[in-house]
């Protein structure tokens, strides 16, 4: 079998397919940026959504530790509400033992 020379192909439809690629070009560019600016606004729903997620679940477990130390607490015979005061009026006595020093002026007139 003897080889087939290629035809020339018409200037016409060269333009046409050199046309239609860089016009598929320009689209895929613009739809791409399209996608990727609703993506970005999906993406930073879904990073809001789990960090409200993530805030809600340690101050739930904040809550229930604080619940299961007061349950200690009565387990013990202690009552936490006296504890508690205790506590703050030894803070209190403690800074007003030793007082904050005010910040000196490193100044010189």
């Amino acid at each position: 079998m003897a080889a087939s020379v290629p035809k020339n192909v018409s200037p016409l439809i060269r333009a046409g397919r050199w046309s239609l690629l860089l016009a598929g070009l320009v689209y895929g560019r613009m739809h791409h940026n399209t996608l990727k600016k609703r993506e970005e606004h999906v993406r930073q729903g879904e990073i809001d959504r789990v960090t409200q997620e993530t805030i809600d679940s340690l101050a739930e477990k904040k809550i229930k530790a604080d619940q299961s130390m007061v349950d200690l607490a009565i387990a013990a015979g202690v009552d936490p509400n006296k504890a508690r005061m205790k506590q703050l009026e030894e803070e209190t006595k403690s800074l007003q033992a030793h007082p904050a020093k005010p910040a000196s002026s490193s100044k010189h007139h």
